[in-house]
């Protein structure tokens, strides 16, 4: 969005383009999809997601309450969902995102970007430092907000180990496809029902989980800008040891194409490897690769700065156009509400609040920011995997911290898949 400079030039602008334009662009996209004028393709997709991601963030980021308390990126997500909830969206377009962001993988290619660009601009101590702090912290965060979900399921007349494995687990188990999916398929087993029931019975906390997590970024962003002394405004660590600072990223056409092609490199490895090991996926990998190369410093610096410049590339140029597919492809607003109930949605908010407040304290604890660690070690265990990720980072104006959020989310939702199945 433009800052003071552009309105004193008197010109208003969305992702750069003067209002006048971005209408016309608007304007062109409505009728080609009321015409059935918007066929499949990246093109499309790419016009549409653009366009509609970066209006909803133009709209968070100026809507004076909206903007203090939740943010552009918030009003992204939840924005673009209900206008699919609405059926604003015609069902030729909506099928047409749905292919680009799940199946031609869009939110692949993205993610991978921000994985290789940020872990490659961390400090290679620092990582270490942090990562080993950083899972016990949400270990114990997980550990409490579940027991709490327990005690939910004894209120609601259905016990403490249902309430656990029907409300908890999936709520924490890395997502709907890595975690609540295959936990379905388990649960039926052993307790002789239908993975499709158990599926549509869970499903609910998975995504309420992740919506109520986006909310409390745009909330806790809003206290870090209130409370300097809670926050690092992106770092996590604060122990008083030195963090080497990395040179400011100067995009190049060279660098961003190096980038390119190690962030796609690096995924198509890791996609091997969870062919031949599968039960680790194929982020996860990722991550491993990355932080094995990262800190046995395999690459020369010219790959390295490639891949920064290719995930700041991407973070300023699509994220509002993957927050835009997140909202319309993931985050279902009608099957929310067809088994919302007020208790119901309390209970959601309260066991993210303990996981919240739990990774707070506990990270101050252990020489955290309290604010980024109620971010990489609490919100981000009751996500919906990667784009989970990115939706909260977002939200919460702290993408610097996907690499230690990618680390929570993978190591944890495995954790509670284990646990649930067991």
């Amino acid at each position: 969005m433009s800052g003071n400079a552009d309105r004193e030039k008197g010109g208003f602008e969305v992702v750069g383009i003067r209002l006048p334009f971005y209408l016309f662009l608007v304007g062109l996209l409505i009728v080609s999809m009321y015409t059935d004028c918007l066929p499949s393709g990246l093109v499309e997709a790419f016009l549409f997601l653009m366009v509609l991601g970066e209006g909803l963030n133009a709209v968070g980021n100026h809507v004076p309450v909206v903007r203090t308390y939740l943010g552009g990126s918030v009003i992204c997500i939840l924005g673009s969902a209900v206008i699919q909830a609405a059926g604003l969206i015609p069902d030729q377009t909506y099928h047409m995102v749905d292919q680009f962001i799940n199946e031609e993988g869009f939110l692949v290619f993205y993610i991978a970007a921000l994985i290789t660009g940020s872990l490659f601009n961390i400090d290679r101590n620092l990582l270490l430092r942090a990562t080993v702090r950083l899972l016990p912290v949400a270990v114990v965060s997980l550990a409490l907000g579940v027991l709490l979900s327990g005690v939910v399921g004894i209120i609601m007349g259905d016990g403490f180990m249902e309430g656990i494995l029907f409300i908890g687990v999936p709520m924490t188990s890395g997502g709907m496809t890595a975690g609540t999916v295959p936990l379905s398929v388990i649960y039926g087993d052993v307790l002789g029902g239908d993975a499709g029931e158990m599926l549509t019975r869970m499903a609910p906390a998975t995504v309420m989980g992740n919506c109520v997590a986006i909310v409390f970024g745009g909330l806790i962003n809003n206290l870090g800008q209130r409370r300097k002394d809670l926050t690092g405004n992106g770092q996590l660590v604060n122990d008083g040891n030195p963090v080497e600072k990395q040179a400011a990223v100067v995009p190049t056409i060279k660098g961003l194409c190096v980038g390119l092609l190690v962030a796609l490199g690096f995924y198509q490895l890791g996609a091997l490897l969870n062919n031949w090991i599968s039960v680790i996926p194929t982020y996860a990998w990722m991550i491993i690769l990355v932080i094995l190369v990262k800190c046995t410093r395999l690459f020369p610096e010219e790959l390295e700065d490639g891949a920064r410049q290719w995930g700041q590339f991407a973070i300023h140029s699509w994220t509002s156009a993957a927050l835009a597919g997140i909202g319309i492809t993931l985050i279902d607003l009608n099957t929310i509400m067809a088994s919302m109930t007020l208790f119901y949605l309390i209970s959601i908010v309260a066991i993210v609040t303990v996981i919240t407040s739990s990774a707070f304290f506990l990270g101050k604890l252990v020489g955290f920011y309290p604010i980024e660690s109620a971010i990489a070690a609490g919100m981000c265990t009751t996500n919906m995997g990667g784009s989970g990720n990115v939706a909260v980072l977002s939200s919460a104006g702290r993408m610097e911290l996907l690499p230690f959020a990618q680390i929570v989310t993978r190591s944890c939702g495995a954790l509670m898949l284990t646990l649930g199945a067991f």
